[in-house]
Protein backbone atom coordinates (compact mmCIF):
# COMPACT_ATOMS: atom_id res chain seq x y z
CA UNK A 1 0.00 0.00 0.00
CA UNK A 2 1.18 3.48 -0.62
CA UNK A 3 -0.12 6.78 0.76
CA UNK A 4 0.52 10.26 -0.33
CA UNK A 5 -0.97 12.93 1.47
CA UNK A 6 -0.53 16.89 -0.37
CA UNK A 7 -2.48 20.35 -0.17
CA UNK A 8 -4.22 21.29 -3.23
CA UNK A 9 -4.02 24.89 -4.39
CA UNK A 10 -6.93 24.99 -6.37
CA UNK A 11 -10.45 22.96 -6.82
CA UNK A 12 -11.04 19.92 -9.19
CA UNK A 13 -13.95 19.87 -10.64
CA UNK A 14 -16.05 17.61 -12.50
CA UNK A 15 -14.45 18.32 -15.68
CA UNK A 16 -10.65 17.98 -14.69
CA UNK A 17 -12.30 14.99 -12.52
CA UNK A 18 -12.61 13.49 -15.76
CA UNK A 19 -9.28 14.00 -17.29
CA UNK A 20 -7.90 12.55 -14.38
CA UNK A 21 -8.82 9.05 -14.16
CA UNK A 22 -7.97 8.91 -17.56
CA UNK A 23 -4.45 7.97 -15.81
CA UNK A 24 -6.15 4.71 -14.77
CA UNK A 25 -6.44 3.29 -18.09
CA UNK A 26 -3.80 0.28 -17.47
CA UNK A 27 -3.48 0.36 -13.82
CA UNK A 28 -5.54 -2.48 -11.77
CA UNK A 29 -4.75 -0.77 -8.53
CA UNK A 30 -7.62 0.32 -6.09
CA UNK A 31 -6.69 4.10 -5.64
CA UNK A 32 -9.26 5.82 -3.00
CA UNK A 33 -8.98 9.37 -2.66
CA UNK A 34 -10.24 11.14 0.62
CA UNK A 35 -10.50 14.49 1.79
CA UNK A 36 -12.79 16.46 4.64
CA UNK A 37 -13.26 13.50 6.07
CA UNK A 38 -14.72 11.23 3.13
CA UNK A 39 -13.95 9.21 0.66
CA UNK A 40 -14.33 8.03 -2.78
CA UNK A 41 -12.52 5.81 -5.23
CA UNK A 42 -10.86 7.31 -7.93
CA UNK A 43 -13.37 5.76 -10.91
CA UNK A 44 -15.99 7.59 -9.13
CA UNK A 45 -14.76 10.66 -9.02
CA UNK A 46 -16.05 12.51 -12.14
CA UNK A 47 -19.69 11.91 -10.54
CA UNK A 48 -18.49 12.16 -6.89
CA UNK A 49 -15.92 14.97 -6.72
CA UNK A 50 -18.76 17.31 -4.29
CA UNK A 51 -18.37 14.74 -1.84
CA UNK A 52 -15.00 15.39 -1.13
CA UNK A 53 -15.59 19.21 -1.29
CA UNK A 54 -12.59 19.72 -2.50
CA UNK A 55 -11.30 23.54 -2.30
CA UNK A 56 -8.06 25.62 -2.52
CA UNK A 57 -6.05 24.72 0.40
CA UNK A 58 -7.68 21.26 0.99
CA UNK A 59 -5.16 18.53 2.50
CA UNK A 60 -6.03 14.78 0.32
CA UNK A 61 -4.93 11.75 0.95
CA UNK A 62 -4.24 9.27 -2.03
CA UNK A 63 -4.33 5.28 -1.13
CA UNK A 64 -3.54 3.26 -3.60
CA UNK A 65 -3.03 -1.00 -3.03
CA UNK A 66 -3.89 -4.32 -4.75
CA UNK A 67 -2.33 -3.83 -7.78
CA UNK A 68 -2.12 -7.03 -9.43
CA UNK A 69 1.49 -6.57 -11.13
CA UNK A 70 3.10 -6.50 -7.99
CA UNK A 71 6.62 -7.35 -9.74
CA UNK A 72 6.07 -4.23 -11.86
CA UNK A 73 5.29 -2.18 -8.20
CA UNK A 74 2.50 -1.37 -10.00
CA UNK A 75 0.62 0.47 -6.92
CA UNK A 76 3.98 2.99 -6.75
CA UNK A 77 3.86 4.09 -10.58
CA UNK A 78 0.27 4.39 -10.10
CA UNK A 79 0.28 6.63 -6.78
CA UNK A 80 3.29 8.61 -8.80
CA UNK A 81 0.82 9.11 -12.28
CA UNK A 82 -2.17 9.77 -9.95
CA UNK A 83 -0.63 12.31 -7.83
CA UNK A 84 1.37 14.26 -10.16
CA UNK A 85 -1.91 14.68 -12.56
CA UNK A 86 -4.08 15.40 -9.53
CA UNK A 87 -1.46 18.29 -8.87
CA UNK A 88 -1.44 19.56 -12.17
CA UNK A 89 -5.50 19.78 -12.47
CA UNK A 90 -5.56 21.95 -9.28
CA UNK A 91 -2.37 24.11 -9.88
CA UNK A 92 -5.01 27.09 -9.51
Amino acid sequence: MYVEEFRIAGPLTAESAEELIEVLIGYTSRITVSSNGRSVNAPLLPTCVDVLRLRAGSVVTVTVEHGHHPELDEDRQAIRDFVDRFQELTAG
